[in-house]
């Protein structure tokens, strides 16, 4: 984002500036206090006691870092990055990742500022001190960011603050633990000393000391008022007179006087003053260009010289403001003088700003005028600009500002408020606005209200945000399509922003629906657009998109090196907590995951799932709930991996992602069957409509994602109802289709069914072809997780591959699978069923299955045993299975002799 230097700059101390030795000395309490709080009324001083401050700190050669606050932030990002440019002037170093944020607006998220400057306080080391003036116009929110910073600094850091009111940075927390060191209006006031020496300063021999002493009195040490109360002496006012008149509330004292200074003013310096009271900054070449005076520099001088509460902001003396209270003043006069005077002054500003590249403050201006058809216009001609260069909230913020009836006459600006309401999942919303841009479309062409060619610019706007809605509600067979129209229909639309999210888009589209045949030619136009893209955030979101492709194609380590390239692009922009970092740590996620680097998996879906569920897409939604469920399952908290698959279903059922909704079937399901209630997860499925009674979900022409969620339900569920036959076949034709659309990843995860129904269904041989086709591939795309995940099963079937001294990556594969399954142990040596030793048990027995253990052990036949407990005998022998394969056996009286080894049922 654009920095505004003289914001970090403390204001030029005045020449008359009154020494005062008591609040200097103060210094030494705040080098021993994390927060120093300068609380106190407008005209106490307390921007001239900081500038005081920092300019001692600074010439004992102390790190010093200063900020104005601005009533524009109302934004936390823009709060922390303004803190981040003062440790920078401060000396402290921020690495080269926030240097482009200290440029441009790319997307910097308040989590990634707020690390990143504890980050580079922490490698600082020496003391550094903060100082932020004018606090009380800080937003609830950059507040709470602020006291966020303030409890996780390192305790060398000293902020100090100014304020008009008690900012909310949990004062008493840091007041008890004797980390606060206040500054309140008392100590600011003035003492009979200091406002002697400051009457004496200004030349006015005129005051006694009984005149001196009712001044004090009556201004309470005000320094405003005793400021204000020397300018009226100055012309010439007598003291006993301006004394008799002087008022104690300090609105009517700043009011009374400052009628006093201004009407004593020539009429040029008079008029002067409040044609630039409207601006919040100013410099010479801007006042003329409100003013309409040439001579803008010597007026900015002479009211320097007359004390007129004017501020400089930088040291060059180019850039000014003027006193909060004389502005308010002014412009209250200036509304008096001529109501309507401030639309053409705002106005002139807007212009100035516009012309000298400043798009921003010119809207900002044409909207201060109650100009917002201007506003709209100049919003128009830069909002695709804004968004490319990460300002698209600052787009929405504007066009908010912006009656309807005049909004809807500009389509652009509606197309971009509403890809903003798109990335935000505000569905409704977006169409809304694209449905009204498209209709204004309409009527500008049949009006002929713009060039042919800045028509055709804005119906391909107006197709992009059709597409990226439909790819927002999961549409992909239609987002491929549109996709292509954009690409075929609008060749010359060459700009890498949006080219990059249409290919972005297309890649998520093909994938799927499992069309990889032609990823080549599309991984290198979309390699050639990363490269000549300038645009970090449509950089990183096609990155998104082409690693998920290359994974399920097979292509592990490329997907893993692009998906962290994306990562880092991301994070090196816009923090680690953001949603552009996002789109790639999630499924990046989901990559490190499989290979079995759960902890790694862990940190990724932590620290992206915030930004994914309040703004991202099905694809990210799904890596972020899948993979942690799956985390927490791999660390035995069944609990929390249902809970996971709760709340992501809530959000799929909210916001109506069917993909979504399927991804999590599919896992509570497989949880289900694991812990033994194969009759909950078929209750599960039902209520989506997946039965064993129903078709089997077989692919056909147009298959999706979705299609292949809900037949792993259908086999998994089929496979626990006894209906092996069914589950066998289904499983047979997908792994078909995978195979031959080139889907390696879901090739291995059909293969790996496949061995655990003929497992299931006693087919021994078929059992270890099909788990060595899994070991095969999946050694090749290191899938190691997709095995371990099944469990006790997979554990058992491993050890039915024979011990081999072959380097053959499939055998090493196998040995690698078996030995995480031990807890990373050598392998063991396996004896034959009918060996008399004994061994171990290979996972945990629920209820359930010490129930029927026991029943069997009683000499009950499967049959008998489901109508005791009122189950179907498929049921039954589906608990049987698991028990033989965590005692170790596939022998029934062997598990029953096991079993009471053990100690798991009575002898």
């Amino acid at each position: 984002m654009g920095i505004i230097r003289t914001r970090l700059t403390p204001p030029t101390e005045p020449a008359s500036l009154i020494a005062r030795p008591r609040l200097l000395k103060r210094l030494e309490e705040i080098e021993h206090t994390g927060l120093t709080v300068v609380l106190a009324p407008a005209g106490y001083g307390k921007t001239t006691l900081l500038a005081q401050w920092y300019r001692t700190l600074v010439s004992s050669g102390r790190a010093c870092g200063w900020l104005t606050a601005d009533p524009s932030d109302g934004d936390t990002v823009g709060m922390l990055t303004y803190i981040a440019a003062a440790l920078s002037d401060a000396g402290v170093s921020l690495e080269p990742r926030l240097e482009r944020i200290l440029r441009t607006d790319v997307f910097p998220s308040s989590e990634f500022l707020t690390n990143v400057i504890i980050e580079a306080l922490e490698r600082n080391g020496g003391t550094v001190y903060l100082f932020i003036d004018d606090a009380h116009l800080l937003a609830p929110e950059p507040i709470h960011a602020l006291g966020r910073l303030i409890e996780q600094a390192p305790p060398t850091t000293c902020f100090i603050t100014a304020s008009r009111s008690l900012p909310d940075l949990h004062l008493a927390r840091a007041r008890a633990r004797g980390h606060l060191h206040e500054v309140q209006a008392e100590d600011l006031k003035f003492t009979p000393d200091e406002t002697r020496h400051f009457v004496a300063g200004g030349d006015h021999s005129a005051l006694d000391e009984q005149d001196l002493s009712t001044l004090q009195q009556r201004t309470e040490g005000w320094i405003a008022g005793l400021k204000l109360a020397t300018l009226a002496l100055r012309r010439g006012t007598a003291p006993k007179e301006m004394l008799a008149t002087f008022s104690g509330s300090n609105r009517s004292v700043s009011d009374f006087f400052a009628e006093e200074v201004f009407s004593s003013q020539p009429e040029s310096v008079r008029e002067f003053l409040l044609k630039t009271s409207v601006l919040d900054r100013f410099c010479p070449a801007l006042c003329e260009a409100v003013t309409g005076q040439a001579d803008a520099r010597r007026q900015l001088y002479e009211i320097e010289e007359r004390g007129l509460f004017l501020l400089q902001l930088d040291q060059e003396r180019h850039w000014h403001r003027y006193h909060h209270l004389f502005a308010t003043f002014l412009q209250r006069r200036l509304h008096e003088y001529d109501a309507l005077a401030h639309r053409d002054l705002h106005l002139r500003a807007s212009d100035w700003f516009w012309e000298t590249g400043s798009p921003v403050d010119a809207i900002e201006h044409a909207l201060k005028a109650e100009a917002p058809e201007r506003a709209a216009e100049l919003l128009e001609r830069r909002c695709q600009e804004l968004t490319y260069v990460g300002k698209i909230r600052l787009v929405a913020k504007f066009a908010a500002q912006i009656p309807q009836a005049i909004l809807h006459r500009y389509p652009g600006v509606l197309l971009t408020v509403a890809w903003r309401q798109t990335r935000a999942l505000h569905f409704e919303e977006a169409d809304e606005l694209i449905r009204i841009a498209g209709t204004r479309l309409e009527q500008m062409a049949a009006a002929n209200e713009v060039p042919p060619a800045e028509l055709r610019r804005l119906r391909y706007l107006h197709l992009h945000r059709e597409m990226v809605l439909t790819a927002a509600r999961d549409r992909m067979a239609d987002v491929e399509r549109r996709c292509q129209h954009l690409l075929d229909e609008y060749p010359e639309e060459q700009h890498p922003y949006l080219k990059g999210t249409i290919y972005g888009h297309l890649l998520a589209a093909r994938r799927d629906q499992f069309k990889l045949s032609d990823y080549e030619k599309l991984f290198a136009t979309s390699q050639g657009i990363l490269k000549r893209s300038v645009y970090s955030f449509a950089a990183v979101g096609l990155q998104a998109g082409i690693g998920p492709f290359q994974f399920l194609a097979g292509k592990t380590a490329a997907a893993r090196a692009l998906l962290e390239q994306g990562r880092d692009e991301g994070v090196r922009y816009s923090g680690r907590h953001s949603s552009a970092t996002a789109v790639c740590s999630l499924p990046l996620a989901q990559v490190v995951y499989e290979n079995n680097e759960v902890d790694l998996a862990a940190e990724l879906v932590d620290e992206a799932m915030p930004s994914a569920v309040g703004y991202g897409f099905v694809d990210q939604l799904v890596s972020a709930f899948v993979t942690r469920t799956r985390i927490l399952h791999a660390r035995n908290d069944m609990s929390g991996a249902l809970q996971t698959l709760d709340d992501g279903m809530t959000i799929a059922v909210e916001r109506d992602l069917e993909r979504l909704k399927l991804a999590l079937l599919a896992e509570r399901v497989r949880l289900l069957i694991e812990i033994g209630q194969p009759d909950e997860a078929t209750r599960h499925a039902a209520l989506h409509g997946i039965s064993v009674t129903d078709r089997a979900p077989t692919p056909g022409d147009a298959v999706t994602t979705r299609d292949e969620y809900r037949a792993i339900i259908w086999v998994r569920v089929a496979c626990a109802t006894d209906h092996l036959f069914e589950a066998t076949t289904v499983a047979r034709q997908w792994r078909s289709f995978c195979a031959a659309r080139g889907a390696t990843l879901s090739l291995v995860r059909w293969d790996i069914l496949l061995a655990c129904i003929h497992f299931t269904s006693g087919n021994k041989l078929a059992a270890q072809r099909a788990l060595r086709e899994a070991l095969t591939h999946g050694a090749n795309v290191r899938c190691v997780r997709s095995f371990i995940d099944e469990g006790a099963i997979m554990r058992t079937l491993l050890e039915t591959v024979e011990p081999s001294e072959s380097t053959h990556p499939t055998d090493a594969f196998a040995d690698e699978l078996l030995n995480l399954f031990d807890g990373g142990d050598p392998r063991p040596q396996r004896a034959p069923d009918d060996a008399t030793t004994d061994e171990g048990l290979y996972g945990r027995f629920s209820q359930r299955e010490r129930e029927i253990l026991s029943l069997v052990a009683s000499g009950l036949r499967n049959k008998e045993v489901a109508e005791r407990l009122g189950m179907t005998e498929g049921t039954i022998k589906w608990y049987l299975q698991q028990v033989y394969d965590k005692i170790g056996t596939r022998r029934r009286q062997r598990a029953v002799e096991r079993a009471r080894q053990f100690g798991l049922i009575a002898s």
